[in-house]
């Protein structure tokens, strides 16, 4: 159902925005996502997926099930407590000066990431892309100052989620500046995971404020499928097409005709769950009830390495590795480490009940927060983004940059 600008004063912007659409729930989100992992896997179209689908299920299914589980628990509890649903509208009123103000703020941070990238670039003594170029031993991990980089990586995707908000508001181009620099820095910086980041997150925060139709549904699979190709062409340029699919070890059934990002997107889809299968099957776990490996992410790099080590980072990412070519293990792996099965169904417990609480919050800083946590969940079969750092921090971004504007009541309306 499409937003609706309801008529109004010309002193205010009021908004009917659709109700949740059940398609951005966190459960339509996570079984989605984890659905197509397994799927694409069970198609065996690489050498480097080893494992039986029955495996892979097995695992999956531990994985799937508490996070269902915990969401129809929350889903209950909330029907019970309270009658309001997400299928009514919702309104959003808006002063052109609230709405200015938000702007000029997000403008001065913005200046703010200048000036501090500004600074990194000369303590790194250049860009990634330039030393790619160059053939440069230097590589994106040689960017920035540490904890100070992250800090700005989340910095710079709230302002691009917030200017997105503004922008399904408003419809004035000029907001889109920030989030578009975003894709364009993710490539200077020769890291698809920002890009990836802010694509999603962006589209979580449009499709929430401006609903859904056929026309915009057919405009995203078109987005997509650029994506995809923008996706290849950045893993080629940064370690070479032959070289990948050398590591890849694509099989005789694998449509050669596709382009190369398609391969990329396959493999960086199905050798996580992968890696945490091998890492089940031949890596005990601590059972550490401080989760050192989970928890790790949630400090700065420097911190991290003065109170778990040199190598908590690493084990955190990694796991036990299929082939050490793909080392990302899904957010999942640092749980098992830590816990086995158990560490795998606490975290996804927490992590429904995360998804669930900002989904039930509304305005435009639950629209922002919930585009943050919609990616968490929908990137968990990567990387666990809800304790690392430069993701996760962009919560309190939001909540700076977007204050005071959330809905009125429906009284106030009346």
């Amino acid at each position: 159902m499409e937003q609706m600008i309801v008529p109004t004063t010309s002193t205010r912007v009021t908004l009917k925005v659709p109700g949740r659409n059940l398609l951005l729930h966190p459960l339509s989100l996570f079984m989605l996502v984890w659905g197509m992992v397994v799927l694409l896997y069970s198609l065996h179209l690489s050498y480097v997926l080893i494992f039986k689908t029955s495996l892979i299920f097995h695992v999956a299914l531990w994985i799937v099930i508490p996070f269902v589980a915990t969401l129809i628990v929350c889903i209950g509890f909330r029907t019970v407590l309270f009658s309001q649903s997400f299928r009514n509208q919702h309104i959003m009123s808006f002063t052109p000066d609230e709405l200015a103000a938000v702007d000029r703020l997000i403008w001065r941070a913005f200046g703010v990431w200048i000036v501090l990238t500004l600074v990194e670039i000369a303590v790194s003594g250049g860009l990634p892309i330039i030393w790619l170029i160059q053939g440069s031993n230097k590589t994106y991990f040689d960017f920035g100052i540490p904890s100070v980089h992250g800090f700005l990586n989340s910095l710079l995707l709230a302002l691009g989620v917030c200017q997105i908000a503004l922008f399904a508001i408003e419809k004035k181009k000029k907001h889109l500046l920030i989030p578009t620099f975003v894709v364009v820095w993710s490539v200077i910086v020769v890291t698809r995971n920002m890009m990836m980041v802010m694509i999603i997150e962006g589209a979580i925060a449009w499709a929430l404020l401006r609903g859904f139709s056929w026309k915009k549904v057919v405009k995203a699979l078109i987005a997509l499928v650029m994506l995809v190709l923008i996706f290849g062409y950045v893993g080629d340029f940064r370690s070479g097409g032959d070289a990948f699919r050398k590591l890849a070890q694509p099989t005789n059934e694998y449509p050669v005709w596709l382009p190369s990002g398609a391969l990329w997107v396959y493999i960086y889809l199905t050798t996580p769950v992968g890696n945490v299968v091998n890492t089940v099957l031949f890596e005990p776990p601590a059972n550490d009830p401080l989760f050192p490996n989970t928890t790790s992410l949630l400090f700065p790099s420097v911190a991290r390495k003065i109170i778990y080590g040199e190598g908590a980072l690493s084990e955190a990412l990694s796991g036990n590795l299929v082939t050490d070519a793909f080392n990302v293990s899904t957010a999942y792996i640092g749980p098992f480490q830590d816990f086995g099965y158990l560490g795998i169904v606490c975290f996804s417990v927490l992590l429904a009940m995360v998804s669930y609480l900002v989904w039930s919050q509304c305005g435009l800083r639950g629209v922002g927060a919930y585009a943050v946590i919609g990616q968490c969940v929908i990137l968990s079969v990567f990387f666990n983004h809800l304790f690392y750092l430069p993701v996760i921090t962009q919560l309190p971004w939001i909540y700076l940059f977007l204050p005071g504007i959330d809905p009125p009541s429906m009284d106030q309306i009346q």
